[in-house]
Formats: structure tokens, C-alpha cells, sequence
């Protein structure tokens, strides 16, 4: 008895995705591969997937295994037209989906269809609907998540250590869009006298993302980068961390320290982190 009643549940939840799988095929791009094994997928958002910041789909891909889903943080937010994930390399199944893309996206580069950056890392390949090579993906979902209730919220602190930090960086650009939403109508409502405002969502989040590989900094760069541009009122307050080079004051980290505020202040770009947020060395002293 105890064990007949969960089988039932997964059979038929089996079966019914079995017969709702025609509609799950999307089409996929793009797709780069990150320093640390990181592989992402930009795929083109179905009319009928309606989902959060926060939550999380499955993802099928037959040319691994026919039978196989396995679920995934969205790291697009609602208002993109796209969907994307980012999934790291830590078993059998996703080395052979990285190594699938991975011989799709060298083909890329070698037609000319694909940019490299920082040549010897990442690689990031785009295709038409018409001419893609990219394996075939479904996708399930969406399902709920716990962050996926952070508009419940003034004052959001966010935490990811590493490639958990997926489901934040849905946040941060659902919370992007926002700003952009209330700036367009805050100016809006100041040409016409006597209307109100009021902003969509938290007012504040603090963000801290902690990693130990410097190459985990291009996963993201691009969100940060509009952040820093975009969020002219500092309504999100990004704090990056790299674990492997000594704390802040230590001799040992006393050269590169040295650089990176040289650099930073005469470019505004990071060297550690190759984006305008400045990087911290060591963990967080809470």
C-alpha cells in the first residue's frame, strides 16, 4: 500500500506528460558555454508559457535520453520574449547536453555563425529557426518555486552561492523591468497634474553573489551590466565575492586590490570580474 500509491501518482504523472509532450517542443536561439562547465539556452518563449520570477521548468532533450526530464531555475524574467536556463555541468546527463551543443556551437564557429569571447572559454553560437543546428529541446513547467512570492515584499535580500544564484538573477531582471516601468510612467504621470504614483513591486533588493571561480562572473555579466546602467537610483545593490583570492587588506591580495580600483575607477570596469560591478575578495563578513 505504501508503495502502490506514490508509483500510481508517478505513473500518471509520467503518462500525462507522455501525452502532452507534442507541445512542449521549442526552438533553441542560442546557446554559449561559460567558464566552469556552464552551458545556457535561449529559447523562444510558447505564447501559452506564463510563468514568475523565481520558478522552474524540466527540461527534455531526446538526443541524450528519450525518457529523461530534469528541472531547471528560469533565468529570463516575465517580460522577456525569450525563455532561458542555465545549467551546469555536474553529471552524465547534462555532460552529454553540454557536449551536444558544444559540437553544435564549434560548427557555428566555423561557418563564421558564432562569437567567441575570451576565445579560449566561451563560446556563444545564435541561429534562424530555418538553419539552427541545435539539438532538439522540450521544455515542462512552469512549476512554483519559494522565491517566486518575493513581490510580497518591500526589501528583498538575495543570496546565491555560485550557480545557485539562477533563480535570482530572474529576480533581478524582472526588478530591472519594473524600474524601467515605473520610470516610464512616473515621468508620464508628471505631465499631467494631480495624478499619483505608485511603484510596481519591492522598492530595494540587496543582492550577494558569492563564487569561488573567476569565470563564474561571465555567466552574468550581462544583468549586471544593465543593472549598474539602468538602475540610475540604486533601487538594487549588487555585491559579487570571489572566495579564492585573499580577504581585502591582506598583503597577499594587496597587488591585484591595487589594480582592480585603478581600473575600476579610471574605466568603471572590473578586471576580476570584467563587468561595472566591483568585486570582493574572500567571503562576506555578515
Amino acid at each position: 500500500m505504501y508503495i502502490a500509491v506514490p508509483v500510481i501518482f508517478y505513473a500518471s504523472e509520467r503518462a500525462t506528460r507522455r501525452v502532452r509532450e507534442k507541445n512542449y517542443g521549442v526552438t533553441v536561439i542560442k546557446a554559449a558555454i561559460y567558464p566552469g562547465n556552464v552551458l545556457s539556452l535561449y529559447m523562444k518563449k510558447p505564447s501559452s508559457f506564463k510563468y514568475k520570477s523565481g520558478m522552474y521548468l524540466f527540461v527534455k532533450c531526446p538526443d541524450v535520453s528519450p525518457f529523461e526530464w530534469h528541472p531547471f531555475s528560469i533565468t529570463s524574467a516575465p517580460g522577456d520574449d525569450y525563455l532561458s536556463v542555465h545549467i551546469r555541468t555536474l553529471g552524465d546527463w547534462t555532460t552529454e547536453l553540454r557536449n551536444l551543443f558544444g559540437k553544435a556551437c564549434e560548427e557555428e564557429v566555423n561557418s563564421k555563425k558564432a562569437t567567441l569571447s575570451r576565445l579560449e572559454t566561451t563560446v556563444i553560437a545564435e541561429g534562424a529557426e530555418e538553419n539552427t543546428k541545435f539539438p532538439k529541446i522540450f521544455v515542462d513547467g512552469p512549476f512554483g518555486a519559494p522565491a517566486q512570492n518575493y513581490k510580497k515584499y518591500d526589501i528583498l535580500f538575495l543570496i546565491g552561492l555560485g550557480i545557485g544564484a539562477t533563480p535570482f538573477i530572474s529576480i533581478l531582471k524582472d526588478l530591472l523591468h519594473n524600474i524601467k516601468s515605473n520610470n516610464e510612467q512616473q515621468s508620464m504621470n508628471d505631465e499631467e497634474a494631480g495624478s499619483s504614483f505608485k511603484s510596481n513591486g519591492p522598492s530595494r533588493a540587496y543582492f550577494y553573489w558569492v563564487t569561488r571561480e573567476q569565470g563564474s562572473f561571465e555567466w552574468f555579466k550581462g544583468v549586471m551590466n544593465e543593472v549598474a546602467e539602468c538602475d540610475t537610483d540604486n533601487a538594487i545593490e549588487m555585491h559579487n565575492y570571489l572566495t579564492s583570492v585573499y580577504e581585502e587588506g591582506d598583503a597577499r591580495s594587496a597587488l591585484i586590490a591595487m589594480v582592480q580600483s585603478l581600473q575600476h575607477a579610471k574605466n568603471g570596469v572590473d578586471i576580476v570580474s570584467g563587468s561595472k560591478i566591483r568585486t570582493h575578495f574572500a567571503r562576506p563578513n555578515w
